[in-house]
C-alpha cells in the first residue's frame, strides 16, 4: 500500500490500484480491530488468517492511508487511518516504556511485552499521526523510541543495532540474544534492523539523523555490505542481499554531500539487474529505496 500511494504522487500508480491493496487489508483484519492479520497462508484452497498482528505493517498501513487520502481525497482513507492509528495505540503499544511493541499478541500478559524490534522505530511514522491526531503521546513514543536505539547504537563502535532489544524498568535498552524472539539473528544487525537506515532517514530529526550516520560511516569502510553483521561488525553470511543494501543506499544518498558520495556508487548495484521475482523482501525494499530516494534527494534514480 506505502509503494500504490508513493507510485500514485508520482503519477506513476491509480487509485484503483491502491484500493485493490486496500480491500485486501479490509479483508484480512483481525476481529474486533482495525489491525492486519500479519500472514496469510494458503490451506486447501482458502486464503486463512495468522491470529495476530505485526506492528511495523500496521503503521505502514496507516501511513499509506492517511497519504492516500492527500492523493485521492474523497474515499474515507482518512477515516480509516484514524481508526488504525487508535488500535496501533491501544492493542500495539507499551505506555510504561514507551514502545511499539512488536504485535498485538505481545501484551502485558506476555513475556514480550518489553521488546522493541529496531525496525518499529519510525519516526515519521509517528511524527504523521501527531499530526493528523494531534495526539501528542506520538511525540512522546518516538522520543523514547530514539533513546532507545540511541543506547543501543552507543553500545558498539560500528553504531549498528539488533533486530530485536528488551528494555527494563529502568528504561535502558539490550541487545536480545539468540533466539529470545523470533531466529538465531535476533541480538544481531540482521534482516528486521537492516530497513533501519532508511527509516530513520526519512526523518529529519536530529537524534534519528545522528544514529544514521554512525553506521553509514561503519558501512563506508566495508569493501562489501554482506546479508547481516555482528553488533561488532563481523559479516553474518558471505553474500550480499538488495535487503541490506536498499537500506543503506537510501540514507547514504541523503547525506551524499557529507562523505558518502562512494557508498552511494558501491550499493547501486540494486538497480542494475531485475526485479528479484522468488524474493519480496528485496523486491518490496528496492523499489522502495528508488521511490524514497526521490522524495529525500529530489532526484530521479
Amino acid at each position: 500500500m506505502l509503494l500504490a500511494v508513493k507510485a500514485g504522487q508520482k503519477h506513476l500508480g491509480s487509485q484503483t490500484d491502491f484500493q485493490k491493496l486496500d480491500n485486501y487489508y479490509l479483508r484480512h483484519r483481525l476481529s474486533n480491530s482495525n489491525l492486519m492479520s500479519w500472514r496469510q497462508e494458503n490451506k486447501k484452497g482458502s486464503l486463512q488468517d495468522n491470529p495476530v498482528s505485526a506492528s511495523d505493517g500496521d503503521m505502514m498501513i496507516a501511513q499509506a492511508l492517511l497519504e492516500a487520502d492527500k492523493v485521492w481525497p474523497g474515499h474515507g482513507y482518512k477515516a480509516q487511518a484514524f481508526k488504525l492509528i487508535s488500535d496501533i495505540k491501544k492493542l500495539e503499544s507499551n505506555r510504561s516504556a514507551k514502545i511499539i511493541t512488536v504485535g498485538n499478541w505481545a501484551n502485558k500478559k506476555s513475556h514480550f511485552y518489553n521488546v522493541m524490534r529496531t525496525s518499529d522505530v519510525m519516526p515519521e511514522a509517528f511524527e504523521e499521526f501527531y499530526q493528523a491526531t494531534g495526539d501528542h503521546s506520538w511525540i512522546e513514543i518516538k522520543s523514547q523510541m530514539l533513546t532507545y536505539l540511541q543506547q543501543l547504537s552507543s553500545q558498539h563502535k560500528t553504531g549498528l543495532v539488533p533486530d530485536f532489544a528488551w528494555i527494563s524498568r529502568q528504561k535502558q535498552a539490550s541487545p536480545a540474544k539468540a533466539n529470545d524472539v523470533a531466529t538465531k539473528d535476533d541480538g544481531n544487525y540482521s534482516t528486521n534492523a537492516c530497513r533501519v537506515p532508511m527509516l530513520l532517514a526519512a526523518s529529519n530529526d536530529k537524534e534519528a539523523n545522528n544514529i544514521v550516520k554512525k553506521m553509514l560511516k561503519f558501512f563506508k569502510q566495508k569493501e562489501e555490505i554482506s546479508s547481516g553483521f555482528t553488533l561488532s561488525g563481523k559479516p553474518l553470511y558471505p553474500y550480499k542481499s538488495a535487503s541490506f543494501s536498499a537500506p543503506i543506499f537510501v540514507a547514504a544518498s541523503k547525506y551524499q554531500n557529507e562523505g558518502y558520495g562512494t557508498l552511494v556508487e558501491h550499493e547501486k548495484y540494486i538497480f542494475s539487474r531485475p526485479l528479484p521475482a522468488n524474493n519480496y523482501y528485496d523486491a518490496t525494499l528496492i523499489v522502495l529505496a528508488a521511490l524514497n530516494t526521490n522524495e529525500l534527494t529530489g532526484l530521479e534514480k
